[in-house]
């Protein structure tokens, strides 16, 4: 598959697909008109969690990695550069979304919003990955001197810390109500999963088939019986289950992760070609799905409850990808856009 890691490429296409499923049945949720519909819509929202964290954790294992060159001009000039430009075009074409199909009141201020949601954070939801990835980036080289120097010990330490402090304290603090003295300064869980994913991708901790299969097990069966015990209650644990840093996400996503990682690395032509195009349209995928999941929710007003309920989401979910899949692979047709998506 060209030098590709195929196992890479097949934990990057199913993340996609579960990004998709995630936004559609959060979105599904505004319909929910009972207790068990809405614990359905969000037990599966909630169950694909591990998406974003493996997209992170493949970065991880890619940029960190030793034998990989990474010079200021390619991290500027290209990984944030790309960011950056689609943050702008697409923070302006959904403010222009939003006006005509919502609002309906387009008008000169409309790009100008688009700006100032680009530069404040106001603009959909879902555009926080590239705010996310932005920062990443920016703090790669600092990252990626720690993993040179760095021997097994040291990164199973990092990682230990990392663990403790950007993901147990919190949930320790959030369900108890009392905040803890101890911190880290950069207080952010994405760099554990940044460091998790070299680790891991390294053999520096090796999780089996077996092991992975049971942490994944685990974590979703956790997220979803909590989410359940959760619906239409007030407790803490509920403010726990849309965090990246709730320690069952983490189990979850470190399952899913070696899961791939165990996998057969024999290609498979059928699926393996899926999934390299689900891979190179990920990120156009992730941007432009939201505005299908819009207009079929928010323009057209489709209650999926009244017509099918879960299954009619599914579709939806499905419908969402394709779609959305179909206008990347155009777009990527196009000189320079192919380069932003």
């Amino acid at each position: 598959m060209n030098g590709r890691i195929i196992y890479f490429s097949r934990l990057k296409a199913l993340a996609c697909i579960a990004v998709v499923i995630l936004h559609t049945f959060y979105a599904a949720m505004a319909y929910a008109k009972t207790e068990g519909s809405m614990a359905a819509m969000s037990s599966v929202r909630n169950a694909m969690m591990w998406a974003v964290p493996c997209f992170v954790m493949v970065t991880g294992a890619l940029l960190l990695d030793k034998s990989r060159k990474l010079t200021y001009k390619k991290l500027f000039g290209r990984l944030i550069l790309r960011m950056v430009i689609s943050l702008i075009v697409f923070s302006v074409l959904f403010s222009v979304f939003d006006a005509v199909l919502i609002s309906k009141n387009f008008g000169g201020g409309t790009i100008l919003d688009g700006l100032k949601n680009a530069l404040f954070g106001g603009g959909w939801k879902h555009m926080w990955y590239l705010y996310l990835m932005i920062a990443l980036y920016l703090l790669m080289p600092a990252y990626r001197l720690v993993a040179r120097s760095a021997e097994k010990k040291d990164i199973l330490y990092l990682l230990g810390v990392y663990l403790v402090f950007l993901a147990i304290l919190p949930n320790i603090q959030t369900l108890t109500g009392k905040d803890i003295g101890f911190y880290i300064c950069v207080y952010s869980v994405y760099p554990l999963y940044l460091f998790l994913g070299y680790a891991m991708h390294n053999g520096m901790i090796k999780l089996n088939a077996a092991v992975s299969a049971l942490m994944f097990v685990i974590g979703m069966g956790a997220v979803i019986g909590l989410t359940v015990y959760s619906t239409g209650r007030e407790t803490k644990v509920g403010s726990l289950l849309g965090n990246y840093s709730f320690i069952p996400t983490v189990i979850m996503s470190a399952g899913a992760f070696g899961l791939l990682q165990t996998g057969s690395e024999r290609e498979h032509k059928f699926i393996d070609r899926i999934c390299t195009e689900l891979e190179q349209c990920s990120f156009g995928i992730y941007l432009i799905h939201m505005a299908v999941l819009k207009l079929v929710f928010a323009v057209w007003k489709l209650d999926p409850f009244a017509h099918g309920g879960f299954i009619t989401v599914l579709g939806i979910s499905i419908a969402a990808l394709a779609v959305s899949y179909v206008i990347t692979k155009l777009l990527r047709y196009i000189p320079y856009v192919n380069k932003i998506i």
